[in-house]
C-alpha cells in the first residue's frame, strides 16, 4: 500500500490545505511540508528495501479487467530515483513558497500535483500512466495562470495547448499499441512488442516520441517552455524543470526505448541529431538572452539535450549517464530559477543589463548563486560535471569521433553564464541599488531551501556512485535488449 498511499495522501490532503487557510493562513504550508516529509520517508523506505534489479513493492488493483484498466503499481531503481527527486523538490518548493499569496489554493494545487507525479513514476499500466500524466498538467496550468507574471494568461494557455497537443500524439500511440497487443501492462507489452509488425512499431514510436519530446522539451518542440518559465512563479519553475521535464525523459525511456529496442535502434541517430541541435541551439539562445529567467530556461533545455543524447547511446553507460544528468539537472537548475526569482523580487527587474554589483549588497545570496552557476557549467565536484562528462563519454563510445563537437557546448554554457555573472553579480554596484531597501538577505527558511540544493548537488557530485547504484541493476537488465 506504500505506493498507493504516496499517490492518495497528497491528493486527499489538498482540500484540507485549501480550507485550512480560512482558519489560519499557516495551515496550508505546514500541511504541505508534512505531506512532503511523508513522501520523503516513504521514499527512504523504498530506497532501503529496494530490489537490486527488477520491480518491487508491486500493488495491483483490479478496476475493469476486460479492458486491462487496472491500477498496477511497482518501482525499480529508475522509478525510486525519480521519486526521491520528487520528494526532495516537494520539500524545497514548500520552503521556498513559505510566504506565498493565497497559500490555501497554492499549496492545495502543489499537493494535487504531487500525487499524480508519483503515479507517473510508479505506474506499470500504460493507460494509468497516461491518466496520471494528464492530471499533473492541471495544477501547473492554474499555478502559472494565477500566480504568474504579467503575461501569465498567455503563457498558461500556451502551456496548456502545447502539452495537450503532445498528449494527443501520445494517446494515439497508446491506442495503436493497444489495438495490436490488447494490453496496457508493461510486462505484457514487453513480451508482445517483439512480435509486432515493424512498420506498426515505427508508427507507434514516432507518435509517442512526439508526445514525450514536447514534454522534455527538445528542439523543435521547445517553444512553450521559455514562456512558461518566465511567467511562472519561481517555485513552480522548479516543478516544471525538476519534475515535469523529467516525465518526458522517463516516459521515453520506460515506455518507448525499453519496449521497442529495435525501432529505437533505427531512430537512435535521429535522437542524437535532435539532441545535438537542442544542446547548441539552446546554448546560443541563452547566450543572446538579457532576461535572466529566460536565459536559465534555455540552459534547462540545453541540459535536456544532454539527457536525450545519453539515452540515444542505447548502452547501459548511456542510459545511466542520462539518468544521472536528470538528477543533477533537477538540483542545479532549481536553485538557479529560485535565485533568479529572488533577484527580480529584490531589484524589480529581470534584465541582466539593468543589474550590477549585487555581490556588494547581498553577498550571501549571490555566493549561493555563483555556486549554482559553477555547478551548471560543470565544475568538478558537482553533479553538473559528472552528468555532462559521463553523457559525452557514452555518446563518444557509441557514435565515435563525430561526438567531438559536443564538448564545445560546455564551453558555450560557460560563456553565457560567466557573462551573466560578470554583468549582474560582480562589477560596480548600480547607483539605483545603493539605497534600495529590498536588497537584503533572505529569511532563514528560504536560505535553508537553497542550502539543501547546494548540499545535494555537491554530495552527489563528490560521491556519484550514490546515484548510479540506485538504478544500475535495472538499467543493466534493459540494456541487454540492445545487444
Amino acid at each position: 500500500m506504500v505506493l498507493l498511499s504516496m499517490i492518495l495522501v497528497p491528493v486527499l490532503a489538498a482540500p484540507f490545505a485549501y480550507i485550512g487557510e480560512r482558519i489560519n493562513r499557516n495551515i496550508p504550508k505546514y500541511l504541505s511540508l508534512a505531506v512532503a516529509i511523508f513522501l520523503a520517508l516513504c521514499t527512504v523506505y523504498l530506497l532501503v528495501n529496494r530490489p537490486e534489479s527488477g520491480f518491487g513493492f508491486e500493488e495491483f488493483y483490479a478496476i475493469y479487467p476486460p479492458f486491462d484498466f487496472n491500477l498496477h503499481l511497482a518501482v525499480d531503481g529508475i522509478s525510486i530515483t525519480l521519486l526521491a527527486i520528487t520528494a526532495f523538490l516537494a520539500i524545497t518548493v514548500t520552503l521556498s513558497s513559505w510566504n506565498v499569496e493565497k497559500p490555501g489554493a497554492f499549496f492545495a494545487l502543489v499537493l494535487v500535483f504531487l500525487g499524480p507525479m508519483v503515479g507517473v513514476f510508479a505506474s506499470l499500466n500504460l493507460l494509468w500512466f497516461f491518466i496520471f500524466w494528464e492530471f499533473t498538467l492541471v495544477p501547473m496550468f492554474f499555478h502559472i495562470g494565477i500566480w504568474g507574471a504579467e503575461n501569465r494568461i498567455y503563457a498558461a494557455m500556451k502551456f496548456f495547448i502545447y502539452t495537450h497537443l503532445a498528449s494527443v500524439f501520445l494517446l494515439l500511440g497508446i491506442i495503436v499499441l493497444y489495438l495490436n497487443t490488447h494490453s496496457f501492462e508493461f510486462v505484457e507489452l514487453l513480451k508482445k512488442s517483439a512480435a509486432l509488425d515493424p512498420s506498426v512499431v515505427k508508427l507507434i514510436w514516432i507518435l509517442m516520441f512526439i508526445g514525450f519530446a514536447v514534454k522534455m522539451p527538445v528542439v523543435p518542440f521547445h517553444t512553450w517552455l521559455p514562456d512558461a518559465h518566465v511567467q511562472a512563479p519561481s517555485p513552480i519553475s522548479v516543478f516544471l524543470a525538476g519534475l515535469l521535464l523529467k516525465m518526458g525523459a522517463y516516459g521515453l525511456l520506460r515506455w518507448e526505448i525499453f519496449l521497442f529496442p529495435q525501432a529505437t535502434k533505427f531512430f537512435a541517430p535521429l535522437m542524437a541529431v535532435i539532441a545535438i541541435l537542442t544542446i547548441f541551439y539552446a546554448g546560443f539562445r541563452a547566450l543572446a538572452e538579457d532576461h535572466i529567467k529566460r536565459m536559465v530556461a534555455y540552459s534547462s533545455i540545453n541540459h535536456m539535450g544532454f539527457v536525450l543524447l545519453g539515452l540515444s547511446a542505447l548502452t547501459a553507460a548511456g542510459i545511466s549517464s542520462a539518468l544521472y544528468e536528470m538528477v543533477g539537472h533537477a538540483l542545479i537548475i532549481s536553485i538557479l530559477f529560485m535565485i533568479a526569482g529572488y533577484i527580480h523580487h529584490k531589484t524589480h527587474t529581470w534584465y541582466i543589463s539593468e543589474l550590477g554589483g549585487l555581490m556588494k549588497k547581498i553577498p550571501g545570496l549571490m555566493t549561493m548563486f555563483v555556486i549554482g552557476v559553477l555547478a551548471a557549467v560543470g565544475l568538478p565536484g558537482t553533479a553538473g560535471f559528472v552528468g555532462e562528462l559521463t553523457v559525452m563519454l557514452a555518446a563518444f563510445d557509441y557514435y565515435g569521433w563525430v561526438m567531438i563537437i559536443v564538448p564545445l557546448a560546455s564551453a558555450l554554457s560557460a560563456g553565457f553564464f560567466m557573462w551573466m555573472l560578470q554583468r549582474a553579480v560582480f562589477g560596480p554596484l548600480r547607483e539605483s541599488f545603493k539605497e534600495l531597501k529590498s536588497l537584503k538577505e533572505l529569511p532563514f527558511v528560504e536560505n535553508l531551501a537553497l542550502a539543501m540544493y547546494i548540499a545535494a548537488f555537491i554530495f552527489v557530485g563528490i560521491v556519484p556512485s550514490v546515484v548510479f547504484n540506485l538504478y544500475n541493476g535495472s538499467v543493466d537488465i534493459f540494456a541487454q535488449l540492445f545487444k
